[in-house]
């Protein structure tokens, strides 16, 4: 049973300083979000609480905060691209024509549409001319082109 006292005291030291030796020291931070991060170095420029552990930390844990982050990364350069593609098309949208004058538009292509004789005033020279058959025609595509920005 002596035998056995400095054995057990020096099994117990051993297992003392293995734990303690095994010990780390973590840095306990809140960002400005409010998130509660731990890091193995303190953060710079900020306030950070001491935290010990006893153990070893989990081996996986630094990809796995690397991975959020690169998926934290992609998400804003899509939400970004997104943003990017709606100003775009926000800028390269064709402003809707004013309602009356869609309406006269869809007048004159009711006249050139069921009337037989077209006459209209010239306004180079302001005298009243007859529409011969190719004028019309051309003024009808022009209208309903006119007309597709309407709808």
């Amino acid at each position: 049973m002596i035998i056995m006292k400095p054995l057990l005291l020096s099994l117990l030291a051993t297992l003392l300083l293995a734990q303690a030796a095994s010990a780390q020291t973590f840095y306990r931070w809140t960002d400005e979000q409010g998130v509660t991060h731990y890091t193995e170095e303190p953060p710079k420029g900020r306030d950070a609480a001491e935290v010990r552990t006893w153990g070893r930390t989990p081996s996986g844990q630094q990809r796995a905060l690397e991975e959020r982050d690169q998926r934290r990364e992609q998400a804003e350069a899509e939400r970004d691209a997104t943003r990017q593609q709606m100003r775009e098309a926000e800028e390269n949208q064709v402003p809707r024509p004013d309602p009356a004058y869609c309406e006269q538009l869809q007048r004159n292509l009711s006249t050139l549409v069921n009337r037989p004789v077209v006459r209209m005033e010239d306004p180079d020279t302001g005298e009243v001319i007859t529409l011969d058959a190719e004028r019309r025609e051309q003024m009808l595509a022009e209208t309903r082109d006119a007309l597709q920005a309407c709808d």
